[in-house]
Order: C-alpha cells, then sequence, then structure tokens
C-alpha cells in the first residue's frame, strides 16, 4: 500500500484531535451544564424526600432553560455610576404541587417536566451521544488497523457511519421535540403572567445536515467497496 505511513499519521492525527475535543466539550460544556443539572436535581430530590417522609407527597419537577418571547428589560447601576442593561430571556421553572396518590417511582420519574417520557428522552439522548461516540473510536481504529495491516476496509463501518448519522438525526429531533413540549407546558403554566412562552418547535438543523452528510459518506463508503470487489472479481 502506497504512502502507508503518511496515512497512518493522519488517521492518529484525527484519532489525537477528535479525542482532544472530546475532552474538551466534556470538560468545558457537557460537565458544567451536568453538575449545574445535578445541583438541581439533588434539591428537587431533597424537597420531594421532605415531603414524603412527612405525609404529604408533593410531584416536584423542573422546566429548564424555557425560552420566552416578550424579554424583560431592566437597568442595573453599578457603584461607579456605570449602566447596566439586562434583559431575560428564557427561564427555569420548578413546579410543586400536591400529589396523595401518586407512587414515590412516579414522583421520581416525573421530576422532569412532570412526565415520565421526559426522563425517558433525556436518558435516551444520553445513550445516542455515548453510542455515537464508541461507534466513531471504532471506525478510526479499524481503518488505522487496515491501513497498518494492508488489507480492505471493514465492512462493517458502513453499518457504523450510518448508525452515526441515524442517532445524529434522531437525537437532534429528540431534544427539539421534548423542549418544545416543555415550551409548550410552561406557557400553560405561566399563562396570565407577564411572561409569554415562546412554545415554537424550533428546529436545530446543523446537527440534521451533519447526519444527512454522514449517511452520504456510508453510501459513497459501500459504493466504493463494491466497486473494489467487483473489480477483483472480474480480474
Amino acid at each position: 500500500m502506497q504512502n502507508k505511513k503518511t496515512l497512518l499519521k493522519r488517521l492518529l492525527v484525527i484519532y489525537i484531535t477528535f479525542f482532544i475535543v472530546l475532552v474538551a466539550s466534556l470538560l468545558h460544556g457537557f460537565l458544567p451544564s451536568f453538575a449545574q443539572s445535578c445541583d438541581a436535581g439533588t434539591q428537587v430530590g431533597n424537597d420531594i424526600a421532605k415531603n414524603w417522609e412527612a405525609g404529604t407527597p408533593h410531584r416536584i419537577y423542573l422546566l429548564g432553560k424555557i425560552p420566552v418571547r416578550s424579554t424583560q428589560t431592566f437597568e442595573i447601576t453599578a457603584a461607579d455610576g456605570m449602566s447596566v442593561e439586562a434583559s431575560i430571556a428564557s427561564l427555569s421553572i420548578i413546579v410543586d404541587r400536591e400529589a396523595p396518590d401518586a407512587s414515590v417511582a412516579g414522583i421520581a420519574f416525573g421530576s422532569i417536566g412532570g412526565n415520565p417520557w421526559f426522563y425517558v428522552a433525556s436518558i435516551a439522548k444520553l445513550l445516542f451521544l455515548v453510542a455515537i461516540i464508541v461507534l466513531m473510536f471504532r471506525i478510526i481504529h479499524s481503518l488505522r488497523r487496515s491501513v497498518r495491516e494492508e488489507r480492505p476496509l471493514d465492512r462493517r463501518n458502513v453499518g457504523r457511519l450510518r448508525t452515526i448519522g441515524a442517532l445524529t438525526i434522531a437525537a437532534e429531533l429528540l431534544r427539539d421535540m421534548v423542549n418544545w413540549r416543555l415550551a409548550s407546558h410552561a406557557a400553560e403554566l405561566l399563562s396570565g403572567t407577564v411572561h409569554t412562552v415562546d412554545d415554537t418547535l424550533h428546529i436545530s438543523y446543523t446537527p440534521i445536515i451533519m447526519g444527512i452528510l454522514i449517511l452520504f459518506a456510508a453510501e459513497v463508503f459501500a459504493i466504493g467497496q463494491n466497486l473494489s470487489e467487483e473489480q477483483k472479481l472480474t480480474i
């Protein structure tokens, strides 16, 4: 195989870069957000436990980062006379209502949005992300091994790429649908107040486009392998 060392170096660079970006995203994005969510969840869990022990079960759940249409603007005057204008673009809501007939499991799994399906969707999104990361590592490792051993590329990479593309699209659509339903529920709760919730369905098309591109790359990869096998049979 020509330029074997060059290909191995490029794949190694991609492998290391992917690992560095993954660690950076965990340190600067996922972990702080996860820690904040854990703090809020711990507070809600403690309140649920106290009410349950007191014999007055309450259904307490979170509605986080709910976008509002009419942003509330206010001014802050600093000590040095500087004027600062701030606005509220999203709300974090905690709902507390009595639930005398609710079970412990029902209250616990309803801690996000008041519906167990929101909890399941949150776990599903996390599992999708983990699956994508694992599949990416396996693809890069498989490519490096194929180049090093000078053998044909593993056909399983086609299925892995297709799975990554499908999971990328599914994760984004699931996130958008959950945010939309949470915003719709918040709009019902805040109706008649000064806050007007933006309960329209917002779809982030960038991850969806990326997922489609990954699916396209999988098909190109599959076509290349089929052509290579046909050429071998012809020879």
